[in-house]
């Protein structure tokens, strides 16, 4: 039994999973998506939503935590830190775009495909997307520009000419009626 055991083993040993975690965590917040299995992702989610949280406080104790979860990691160019990078990207892009959502950053939409070497389910992990950036795109395949516009102006003139219909309707009804009147 697992009593008191938080977290998913994910088939490997305690430093394998940790770098594991850096690694996935890096490249999602370098690329703001990555392709991998469910169970990676939400076992990511934790690691992905507590940088933007650290990041959001915006002390310098909580941007050494971040450095502590996602450590130090050099590339090949001499003087370029991939953490820092990172963490520069998740302080001017993330921080502003996530200031007024308590938690929740991170999105798992899942794949029809699977893996093709062992058949593994997969997913796709991303950080939501701001309001603002999703708004714009409607707004262009709603067609709500000059055209729209224009088609909409005929249907308010099509709407008035009915309402007009309507109105002389009743006293044809009316001249009917008299003449039933009339008639008696």
């Amino acid at each position: 039994m697992r009593h008191l055991n938080v977290g998913r083993k994910l088939g490997v040993d305690n430093s394998h999973r940790k770098a594991m975690m850096r690694g996935l965590t890096l490249s999602l917040i370098e690329h703001e998506g990555i392709r991998t299995t469910p169970a990676r992702a939400k076992e990511l989610r934790w690691f992905a939503d507590r940088v933007v949280t650290l990041a959001k406080r915006g002390d310098l104790a909580s941007r050494r935590q971040i450095v502590q979860l996602l450590g130090s990691v050099e590339t090949g160019d001499s003087g370029k830190n991939r953490v820092r990078t990172a963490i520069d990207k998740v302080y001017t892009l993330l921080v502003p775009r996530y200031q007024g959502r308590n938690g929740g950053y991170t999105q798992i939409v899942r794949l029809a495909e699977r893996r093709p070497g062992d058949n593994a389910e997969m997913c796709y992990m991303r950080y939501i997307p701001a309001p603002e950036e999703t708004k714009p795109k409607a707004k262009k395949e709603g067609g709500k520009g000059k055209e729209a516009k224009a088609k909409a102006a005929p249907k308010k003139a099509a709407s008035a000419d009915k309402a007009e219909a309507k109105a002389d309707k009743p006293a044809k009804k009316e001249s009917k009626t008299k003449k039933k009147e009339k008639a008696e």
